[in-house]
């Protein structure tokens, strides 16, 4: 495949990596407290590091998928963010991280 298709398809040394991120809310937090876990995350993690959110949910489990704003990838660095700042909230219950993986699979 030639080098202009790889740029226009993001493919080879083109493709763009992102990651999924999904959470819920433990059952003893108030529903209030709850829908501004998403808030939250995207105002202290996503967007100090460049990433967009892309996803939603209601009350209090959420999913989505994140990626970087402009062109580019997601790296190790961000999923552990997503991670890290998941895991100190004392209101999630269970949440996952993807691994990375290609932003624009078909």
């Amino acid at each position: 495949m030639k080098k202009r298709l790889r740029k226009k398809l993001r493919k080879g040394e083109f493709q763009e990596d992102g990651f999924t991120v999904a959470a819920t809310a433990a059952a003893d937090v108030p529903e209030s407290r709850a829908e501004t876990l998403l808030d939250r995350f995207i105002v202290e993690v996503i967007e100090p590091r460049g990433l967009t959110f892309g996803g939603g949910g209601s009350g209090r489990a959420w999913s989505g998928f994140v990626a970087r704003a402009r062109r580019g990838s997601t790296d190790e660095a961000d999923r552990h963010a997503a991670e890290g700042w998941l895991a100190s909230q004392p209101d999630v219950a269970r949440f996952a991280v993807g691994p990375l993986e290609d932003a624009w699979r078909m």
